[in-house]
This record gives C-alpha cells, sequence and structure tokens, in this order.
C-alpha cells in the first residue's frame, strides 16, 4: 500500500494531469475512491490555507511597506504583484481539485463514464489551448484577438463576443 504523503503527491500529480495511465488506473480503483476523495478534501485545506497565508502577508508586510514612506512603495507594489500572482495561481489550481473531487464523488456514485469521458476531453482541450499559446510565445507570434478569446477561455472568461468579424483578416487571400 502506499504511504499516505505518495499518496497525497499522486492525488495533486493527477489533478495536474501528470501522471500515468496506470497511476490513474490505480487512484481509479474503487477501493481507493474514498481516500482519493480525502486526499482531495486535504489538498483543498492546504490550498486554503495557503491563500490566508498570502492574505496575512499582504496585509503585514503592506503595513511594513507602508510606514517606510515613499522608499516603500516600490517595495509595495512589487509585493502586491507578487502575492497577486501566487494567490492567481493557487485559487486556479484549487479550482481544478474542486472539479477533481466533484468527478471522484460523481465516480464514487457510478455516474462516472460519461463524466469522466467530459473531463478528458475538457482536459485535452485545456492542453490543446495551452499549447498553442507556448507556441505563439516561442514562435515571437503577435497574438490576434481570437487567440487572445481562446486564451482567456482558459481563465473561465468568454471573450469572443467581443471580436469584431469585420476587423479579422479577410480569408479570401487564402484562396489564391
Amino acid at each position: 500500500m502506499m504511504t499516505d504523503d505518495a499518496f497525497a503527491r499522486l492525488v495533486a500529480e493527477e489533478v495536474k494531469n501528470r501522471v500515468t495511465d496506470e497511476q490513474r488506473e490505480y487512484l481509479n480503483l474503487p477501493e481507493n475512491r474514498e481516500r482519493w476523495q480525502r486526499g482531495l478534501s486535504a489538498l483543498i485545506e492546504n490550498l486554503d490555507s495557503q491563500i490566508a497565508e498570502l492574505d496575512d502577508r499582504e496585509q503585514r508586510e503592506g503595513e511594513r511597506y507602508r510606514s517606510l514612506g515613499s522608499d516603500g512603495l516600490k517595495l509595495l507594489a512589487e509585493m502586491l504583484a507578487d502575492v497577486e500572482y501566487r494567490k492567481k495561481k493557487v485559487v486556479r489550481f484549487r479550482h481544478h481539485v474542486e472539479r477533481r473531487l466533484d468527478a471522484v464523488r460523481r465516480l464514487a456514485e457510478g455516474q462516472s463514464e460519461v463524466v469522466e469521458e467530459r473531463a478528458r476531453l475538457v482536459e485535452f482541450l485545456r492542453n490543446a489551448i495551452q499549447q498553442h499559446k507556448t507556441y505563439m510565445t516561442i514562435a515571437d507570434l503577435n497574438a490576434t484577438p481570437i487567440d487572445t478569446a481562446l486564451w482567456a477561455a482558459l481563465d473561465g472568461r468568454w471573450e469572443f463576443d467581443q471580436i469584431d468579424p469585420h476587423a479579422l483578416p479577410d480569408s479570401d487571400e487564402d484562396d489564391e
């Protein structure tokens, strides 16, 4: 049997989609589902704790930097940006953990096949969008409004309605 620490790491890696099919099958064994749910719940508690610590840091260090006057303003801005960046990452990951916990609960209730297939498709599409963004960055290509809207979907924002179809490049040039 896997140790609690190793199991907890496996649970976190599975949420990040960084496990092998065999590891996912191990988690999916009926005898592991309750442990899997507990691991996800514990992970949510840990993430909530991280958010609270970041909030405390923001308040504590914010007061200290504000007391330094104008010299502290730059430090304050840097600290706030760092805290916001970290908090955003934790909140985003927490969202994925919550979704995974819901899926595992449904799995335990026997509603899993369609839900699991949909979750795999969602994860596949999320990875495809993320890879598109990575390649656009690597290739140093300018993002179109369509690219920007697609990437916003990764954060759960629908921005396609903000695109002016008349402002898009004419596709007739490709037909020639």
